[in-house]
């Protein structure tokens, strides 16, 4: 099997997307990648990223390759169950200072962080095309949720804190109340749990 074609077969095992970091880990050249493009046989859908023709490719998995950017708020909401509708917006948390490509998209609303508190909650998840992908855990969503809550619908802030408190298995309320003073909102989660539970 020459190169091209093993680099066909990562694709194919790894649901249609690649990076050239994915390449060089497997001891094959870039160059390889260019020569499939050239060839019709992949297309580049930014730097360092490439798919097979006729896929639609990730979509979440797109937006924060190559970025040091994180899914919060309701798009994580959304990906870990707390979120009743799709967010027509990517709501996405970055270091601040961040200067990259998703500053200037209409579709993104950006949170900016002291580095500081960017890694607290930080998980990898399956996107709902299958690749992995980083979000917040859902004790650093709801505190997200609370920290902003006049900017937030209250609908989904009520939501997703009666789902989180209703789902005992995977709620960790000890976390929750750590985040909640490392975040400045220990008054308003209290306020919240003493009503809910």
């Amino acid at each position: 099997m020459n190169k091209e074609e093993q680099i066909l077969n990562l694709i194919k095992v790894n649901n249609g997307i690649i990076t050239t970091k994915e390449v060089c880990k497997h001891g094959i050249n870039s160059v390889f990648l260019t020569r499939l493009v050239k060839a019709g046989k992949i297309e580049r859908v930014k730097n360092g990223l490439y798919i097979l023709p006729n896929t639609w490719g990730d979509e979440y998995f797109n937006l924060i390759y190559g970025n040091n950017a994180t899914f919060s708020h309701d798009t994580a909401l959304y990906f870990l169950g707390l979120c009743e509708t799709v967010p027509s917006i990517y709501h996405i948390t970055v270091c601040r200072g961040y200067n990259g490509k998703l500053k200037h998209m209409d579709n993104v609303k950006l949170h900016f962080v002291k580095k500081e508190i960017f890694e607290l909650g930080k998980i990898e998840i399956k996107s709902p095309q299958g690749q992995i992908i980083t979000c917040y855990n859902a004790e650093r969503c709801i505190c997200d949720l609370l920290k902003n809550k006049e900017k937030e619908d209250l609908e989904t802030v009520k939501y997703a804190i009666t789902e989180y408190l209703r789902n005992k298995q995977n709620r960790d309320l000890p976390k929750l109340v750590e985040y909640s003073k490392k975040l400045n909102v220990e008054d308003e989660v209290n306020r919240y749990l003493e009503v809910l539970m």
